[in-house]
């Protein structure tokens, strides 16, 4: 009699989840994958797939149940891991409690945990709703200007603003507000410093450091991601530093049978905390970035502990990765958008993506989901690949065509 093939539940068939999904075939799994768009890009790569809505438990729990699946997974997103939080609690599958999984979404929470086990990190203070906090009061938590200002709960850069008075406080708050589910905001210290963001894998207890990224964020008073590198070069003493402490973070939150992805600062006092998340990094770092510079498959790896298997984290090779994003005039209309996925055929290039279409307005870029396009390429040295992205980048710019919209709309 032939044996059943294992199948596994994926939340998620955007671009980002590609990898994921082909990680599980690589695998030799059924991958039965869920998306709120019907449309979305992983439905041809899924054995089955089901447009569900992200909150609709019941549909989801009888998904899993017909396909008898063996485990839960997602990739680059937070959205269902309340979800999956109860599903794997009703169900027993390997995956965070729900305690676990507010303190990695909910910042507050989360620097509670930090400050109790003794993690690095920025002081801070809460916000709840209908209030403005009195500058004496903020004073009084030994906090001064400049400091970040973000919402208790959210993602992607959305809300996060550099106050350097208690002016700019009244100016954002409302906007901070609008994107938390609870209303409310933090005010923390700003830790002046580099930021790279640190990719592990935590298996049994055991945490796994397997790259360390640098990140370029965009000017005060917002800081939206516009591009990474692996590896970060940092001193062998410094390099350590930094994963002592993510290790401790991920123990203070409770992090298991997982990947993460750690924010921190290196200040001139240390490495300091500012997030972690309890899932693989976004921006395609956890999956094209890490691949490329070692040869790590963290996608397959995430699939494997939620299965209870042991992951492969051998590294393979030593490279450099970057990912660059694209940058157009803000305001302007597109008018055509040419073929850029000739870029796919450069050697250097691995991968390619323009989410622009003709007929839109180009953003300005206030949050991640602003940005137009992007590279991702290799290199056999730091400068190589930053060259490389560089020159990539703009050869995708170049494919796409704006102009300055008219009076009355029209070009």
């Amino acid at each position: 009699m032939k044996k059943q093939q294992t199948s596994i539940l994926i939340f998620g068939a955007g671009i980002n989840q590609l990898t994921l999904i082909r990680a599980a075939r690589g695998l030799g799994l059924r991958s039965v994958v869920l998306d709120v768009g019907a449309d979305a890009p992983g439905r041809e790569l899924a054995d089955y797939f089901y447009c569900v809505a992200g909150d609709d438990y019941e549909t989801t729990r009888e998904i899993a149940a017909r396909h008898a699946v063996s485990g839960i997974v997602t990739s680059q997103m937070e959205k269902p891991m309340r979800l999956m939080a109860r599903l794997a609690a009703g169900m027993g599958f390997i995956f965070h409690s729900p305690e676990v999984t507010e303190r990695s979404l909910d910042k507050w929470l989360m620097k509670q945990a930090f400050l109790q086990a003794g993690v690095p990190c920025a002081a801070g203070m809460l916000i709840r709703p209908g209030e403005v906090p009195a500058a004496e009061r903020i004073a009084s938590r030994g906090l001064h200007f400049p400091a970040i200002l973000k919402p208790r709960d959210a993602t992607s850069s959305q809300g996060v603003f550099k106050v350097d008075a208690f002016e700019d406080i009244e100016r954002y708050l409302p906007v901070t507000r609008s994107f938390s589910r609870a209303g409310q905001a933090l005010v923390e210290e700003f830790l002046e410093g580099p930021e790279y963001s640190v990719e592990s894998i935590t298996y049994r207890g055991k945490t796994t450091v397997v790259q360390i990224t640098e990140k370029f964020v965009t000017p005060f008073p917002r800081t939206v991601e516009m591009g990474h590198l692996q590896p970060a070069e940092l001193p062998a003493g410094t390099e350590e530093a930094v994963k002592m402490a993510v290790v401790k973070a991920i123990e203070a939150i409770g992090i298991d049978n997982s990947a993460s992805h750690a924010e921190v600062k290196l200040t001139a006092s240390g490495p300091r905390l500012v997030e972690i998340g309890a899932r693989l990094g976004g921006d395609f770092i956890s999956s094209y970035l890490v691949t490329s510079s070692c040869g790590v498959d963290m996608d397959r790896a995430t699939i494997q502990v939620a299965l209870g298997q042991p992951p492969d984290l051998e590294k393979k090779w030593n490279k450099y990765s970057c990912i660059k994003y694209a940058q157009l005039p803000a305001g302007e209309r597109v008018v055509d958008v040419g073929p850029w996925q000739e870029l796919l055929g450069k050697p250097d290039v691995v991968f390619a993506h323009v989410n622009i279409n003709p007929g839109d307005t180009v953003p300005a870029i206030t949050q991640s989901k602003d940005r137009p396009g992007f590279v991702i390429v290799e290199g056999a040295s730091r400068q190589a690949a930053l060259s490389a992205a560089a020159a990539r980048l703009a050869e995708l710019e170049r494919y796409i065509f704006t102009r300055k919209v008219e009076m009355a709309g029209k070009v």
